[in-house]
């Protein structure tokens, strides 16, 4: 039986995960690239796209760096960004990743919860998924006994990654 294909469109948090131990399951093109701006991805986007066989699921993950340089307009770009790659890749799930509940820079809640709201409301409007991992984070990860980032409040532990790629495959492999 042939596994389902997952591309990985992103920043650093998509480019370090160990994605074959974590998503065996899967056939993993990780695409992630450290410091990568949303308007970035979105430059790049076709190229990849037109460089990977149609995958079964597309996950973007994209918008950690805008945030903590200041920038809250980003999800602007996935309003036009998502209904160009839903038509390209058709026979795909897409999903978009909400921002992780990070604690860089005094990151507030408020603030992640608005961005994810409009990174919600995006990916529905376009017709994909949206990958909310406020919950499972809250719920598996204590700051001090199970912390889920490491000491930079930004990057993934390796149970933040487990927590990660657990959502992941549930979603990948349902869609």
């Amino acid at each position: 039986m042939r596994k389902k294909s997952l591309l990985m469109l992103g920043d650093s948090l998509a480019e370090w995960g160990d994605w074959d131990t974590l998503l065996p399951e899967l056939t993993v093109i990780n695409c992630g690239r450290a410091g990568e701006l949303t308007e970035e991805l979105s430059a790049r986007l076709f190229d990849e796209i037109d460089r990977v066989p149609e995958p079964d699921c597309i996950l973007l993950m994209s918008g950690t760096n805008n945030l903590l340089m200041g920038s809250l307009h980003f999800t602007a770009i996935f309003q036009t960004l998502l209904p160009r790659l839903v038509l390209l890749c058709q026979q795909s799930a897409v999903f978009v990743n909400s921002i992780l509940p990070m604690t860089a820079h005094g990151m507030s809640k408020e603030t992640l919860a608005a961005v994810n709201c409009e990174l919600r409301t995006a990916a529905e409007s376009s017709g994909c998924l949206f990958l909310d991992m406020t919950g499972p984070f809250t719920e598996q990860c204590l700051p001090i006994t199970r912390p889920c980032f490491l000491s930079d409040g930004v990057h993934l532990s390796t149970l933040g990654y487990q927590v990660w790629a657990a959502e992941i495959r549930r979603h990948c492999l349902a869609a």
